[in-house]
């Protein structure tokens, strides 16, 4: 009875803490229509230090209704406007505000493979770099 109540215990606490680490890795803002001039509009408010998730829930939206994958560089250049940063040529990364907890920015990353078309895109939260030489 008593290695019964222990695991019972066990498994609440395993779901509780795990409940906690998804509220604090997950997205937090709401999908919302893309729309290709506001996105390119509020490029400059993700680089903010307190701009809240500016363009998190139209990635929401991109990535749901697959609007990236399929397609080339050129297109997506145009649709986007110029990635926030590029980490390699076959990986384009979009800021997308303050979408996690702990104040660490977001980005959207798109990735090509040889042709220079769209394979993958995902949300990721940036590595912080503050205090790093």
């Amino acid at each position: 009875m008593r290695r019964k109540l222990r695991i019972i215990v066990i498994s609440i606490l395993a779901l509780i803490g795990g409940g906690f680490y998804f509220n604090f890795t997950s997205l937090h803002t709401e999908e919302e229509p893309f729309d290709s001039a506001r996105w390119k509009e509020l490029n400059e408010q993700t680089v903010l230090n307190d701009p809240g998730c500016v363009r998190g829930g139209m990635a929401l939206s991109l990535i749901q209704q697959k609007l990236v994958i399929g397609n080339p560089k050129s297109e997506i250049a145009d649709f986007l406007g110029e990635a926030t940063t590029t980490h390699s040529q076959n990986e384009w990364r979009y800021g997308l505000g303050q979408c996690h907890w702990g104040w660490e920015h977001s980005s959207m990353v798109i990735k090509f493979n040889t042709r220079g078309v769209a394979s993958d895109i995902s949300i990721e939260l940036e590595k912080s770099t503050y205090g790093k030489r």
